[in-house]
């Protein structure tokens, strides 16, 4: 859902073929989020078929089509972002059902598990931290922040992580 906007966001801006979206969308994101060409052209011609975007003129060099925002797409991406994000919580992402798995099959291997998924999540604050530090040097207070939500969530989940290994150490932590 976020691509799909994210392109109505650029075209927003100015009208673009698919590989200056696909650009100036990672850069937006500080190269946090690889999207492949394939995925770009697919939403390109989405929006087209929706009525959200429309070419500009012909077919340019290498066979490049410009894209720009069509009212009923400025119209959709003003919509979307006046809108909170109040969806639930996506209860079936793999560490979910990793979980209540192992709690069922694993034969004493949960505590193993959180073991491991504590140590990702601890690589991911170190990742996180990184990529903060370098959005703030480079004058991205807007990605900082963006970096900074996502460094609070892990922490939150790294947290919840020692509580469930602390309940299955029957409370004891490691």
């Amino acid at each position: 859902m976020s691509l799909k906007y994210g392109v109505l966001g650029l075209l927003a801006e100015e009208p673009l073929h698919g590989y200056e979206v696909k650009n100036r969308f990672e850069t937006m994101l500080g190269g946090t989020w690889e999207v492949n060409i394939g995925q770009i052209y697919t939403t390109l011609q989405r929006l087209e078929r929706d009525g959200l975007v429309r070419p500009v003129g012909a077919r340019g060099d290498r066979g490049k089509l410009l894209y720009e925002l069509s009212p009923s797409g400025r119209k959709a991406l003003v919509s979307w972002l006046a809108q909170p994000d109040s969806g639930p919580q996506q209860l079936h992402e793999d560490i979910y059902v990793k979980l209540l798995l192992a709690t069922r099959v694993a034969n004493g291997g949960l505590p193993a598990l959180l073991g491991r998924q504590k140590r990702a999540y601890l690589q991911r604050l170190r990742d996180l931290n990184q990529l903060e530090d370098r959005a703030r040097r480079d004058g991205r207070n807007d990605l900082a922040q963006l970096i900074r939500g996502a460094l609070l969530h892990t922490e939150a989940d790294l947290k919840w992580v020692d509580e469930l290994a602390a309940d299955a150490l029957g409370g004891k932590t490691e």
